[in-house]
């Protein structure tokens, strides 16, 4: 339906970083987490790297890097194990710590920025099956040009509809994740003190479950 109209990928683009980015998972958690405990710099941070990394997958889906793909999918008990790995230290960390500690301390450096930044751009990295979801939602919403193209065939992408599509997914992701951004800080004006204490807490439970289904998933792909 978008295709007769000039920008049409970049829209699709958008589309599919928003698919991407919109259901609840680690990512959302450190974000808000980091939000709630270090204010929006720590938030825009984590969110740009976040999408940065989401954007990475969508230009090895959509162009075809297949090299890249395969390499990924074959190591990935071991990116898993790693993602897996940094996921319950930050659960550990985020039980063991509290976020008014946080707020109290000096505002992040430009060194504790780029952490952030690419902290989260490491960790989702380190989950190659996000490039699978990309192809799936690709194809759900017809982002390929033509039907039956896949991580091979697509390297035959024009450049230009491959630059809309990629930019159009880190717009999509990045303004997911500025928009939890926006929603923490609210969020945070508004809770109490326990409230924030028991939010962390949460966050905390909640990724060592993710690290912890994370883990499962790296034994049972290298035992396969």
């Amino acid at each position: 339906m978008l295709d007769g109209f000039p920008g049409a990928f970049f829209v699709k683009g958008v589309l599919v970083g928003l698919a991407i980015a919109a259901p609840v998972g680690p990512t959302a958690l450190i974000l808000v987490r980091r939000t709630l405990a270090r204010g929006w710099p720590a938030g825009l941070a984590t969110g740009l790297g976040a999408g940065t990394a989401d954007a990475i997958y969508g230009l090895v889906a959509v162009a075809g890097l297949s090299l890249i793909g395969d390499f990924l999918m074959a190591e990935r008990e071991w990116l898993a194990f790693i993602g897996g790995v940094i996921l319950v230290t930050l659960a550990i960390v985020s039980w063991r710590s509290h976020i008014a500690d946080r707020i109290a301390e000096k505002s992040l450096t430009v060194v504790g920025l780029a952490g952030q930044f690419f902290s989260i751009l490491v960790l989702t990295l380190a989950n190659p099956m996000t490039l699978l979801s990309f192809v799936a939602v690709m194809v759900a919403i017809g982002a390929l040009p033509e039907e039956g193209e896949n991580l091979t065939t697509a390297s035959a992408y024009d450049v230009h509809f491959v630059l809309q599509l990629v930019l159009g997914v880190l717009v999509g992701s990045v303004g997911w994740w500025f928009f939890l951004v926006a929603l923490s800080l609210a969020m945070r004006k508004r809770l109490s003190q326990q409230w924030l204490h028991s939010f962390n807490r949460v966050c905390a439970v909640g990724l060592l479950l993710f690290g912890g289904y994370v883990l499962v998933e790296a034994v049972r792909w290298a035992v396969e």
